[in-house]
């Protein structure tokens, strides 16, 4: 089994790069955020500073456990998109004769070589993320008692524990529907498959629902002993499962949302047309490539809200980033990762078009309005979610919601939404000019 493993591996090379980037910047920005917590830690215990010792822990665990949520999915619509682009493969291995848990088992191990190589090649990356991790803390102006990062042998095993969690958390489902899937299914059908939330999704969608109603409760209907302070972080929380619970129920809500906007779109234009059809035919990828961006969008408006609510919090984007920065660079790199990974299925998508007599300035139009759907997709759903937390957390607080409006950084919130549209298009473009490159009919046989 190791050999096919590894022949696997090698044979698809192209396709595992991604995810393999995926997982290494998770690993990187995961095990690093953990380092520093570390570091800052036992400095502050040879200090005799109890204080530091929890304001270390408590902030480097919600890095760290927002790294790893991230990491995990990006890894998983990264894992995701290989495998469907791989399951012809997988489908004559069936009918070769392994059978389907042999498969499964196989693309598990898969899973846990490039975890495994992913953290390796982290571990100096995290020392690097490590550092400037704790030049963020020292800017806000917490006390480090010197706090240093240095080589120890052991930092290699948290990278690769870091490398191994997103690659098995994100890549489990995903192997066991790959081997689940028909062989017939496998070789004629080339459309994404109708989405249907499975037990374990719906299960653990059940339990994020309870968190939002428990949290919510409290937060917003009930007096309690901790005043006003204490009823601001349960809305916060049950914002934060909220996020947690849109975001597992992607294709049912990204999909309806990005069909309700395009639809409010007077434009007629061919191009246009093309871009719109194109991201619902294929709603998974659709999907996938909005969900890295539609992330990071979501957690800074909702902690923003929250900067602003708390007495004494800050909603600038300085502070934001100490604790979501890593969570930035982990969704961009996978954004931009699933964008590159589905090139080879929208080479063949552009081919198609351009049979049919679509002339080049059209494909290359309606590529860019993709990017402007994806990124627009993101943006709607992030100022949607913007003002349910406005809403909830002022509720929580008892202050106007006017007032928590007013008081965001919108020119910021305006900086990162025009970011996050100039990457997609500028991503789409480049893809663009590599398909004008490419002949149609080669597109279409490969």
């Amino acid at each position: 089994m190791i050999r096919l493993v590894l022949s696997d591996i090698r044979l698809q090379a192209s396709m595992w790069w991604w995810t393999l980037l995926c997982a290494t910047v998770g690993a990187a920005c995961s095990a690093g955020s953990a380092i520093a917590m570390f570091t800052a830690v036992s400095a502050a215990r040879a200090a005799g500073d109890a204080r530091m010792v929890s304001a270390s822990i408590a902030l480097g665990g919600n890095i760290v456990f927002f790294t790893v949520l991230a990491a995990v999915g990006i890894v998983a619509s990264a894992v995701g998109l290989t495998l469907t682009t791989q399951r012809r493969e997988h489908a004559l291995w069936v009918i070769l004769g392994i059978p389907r848990h042999r498969v499964k088992s196989v693309l598990r191990a898969e899973m846990v070589v490039l975890g495994a190589v992913a953290g390796a090649l982290a571990a100096p990356l995290a020392l690097l993320v490590a550092g400037v991790t704790l030049a963020q803390w020292k800017g806000t102006g917490l006390e480090l008692h010197g706090a240093a990062v240095g080589f120890r042998f052991w930092y290699v095993g948290v990278s690769v524990l870091f490398g191994l969690v997103p690659c098995l958390l994100g890549g489990w489902g995903v192997t066991r529907r790959a081997a689940r899937t028909p062989e017939m299914r496998a070789f004629r059908d080339c459309s994404d498959p109708p989405a249907r939330p499975g037990v374990a999704r719906s299960g653990l969608a059940l339990c994020l629902l309870a968190g939002v109603v428990g949290m919510w409760v409290p937060g917003l209907g009930l007096d309690l002993k901790g005043g006003l302070a204490q009823r601001t972080a349960f809305a916060f929380a049950g914002n934060l499962f909220l996020v947690c619970l849109l975001l597992l129920m992607g294709p049912w809500v990204f999909t309806p949302l990005m069909k309700l906007w395009t639809a409010l779109v007077p434009s007629r234009g061919v191009a246009w047309h093309l871009a719109v059809q194109s991201c619902r035919a294929r709603a998974a990828r659709s999907v996938t490539t909005v969900l890295p961006f539609a992330l990071s969008l979501s957690f800074v408006g909702l902690f923003m809200v929250m900067g602003k609510a708390m007495p004494g919090g800050s909603a600038g984007l300085g502070n934001i980033l100490v604790v979501l920065g890593w969570v930035f660079v982990v969704s961009w790199v996978g954004g931009l990762a699933v964008i590159a990974l589905v090139g080879r299925e929208r080479a063949r998508d552009c081919a198609v078009v351009t049979v049919a007599g679509a002339r080049p300035g059209v494909v290359t139009r309606s590529m860019v309005y993709e990017g402007v759907i994806y990124a627009g997709t993101a943006i709607v759903f992030g100022a949607l979610f913007l003002a349910v937390s406005s809403l909830t957390i002022a509720l929580g607080a008892r202050i106007d919601v006017a007032r928590v409006l007013a008081g965001l950084p919108w020119a910021t919130l305006g900086a990162l939404a025009a970011g996050t549209l100039v990457t997609t298009c500028l991503a789409l473009v480049l893809q663009a000019a590599r398909v004008s490159r490419t002949v149609a009919v080669r597109a279409l046989r490969s």
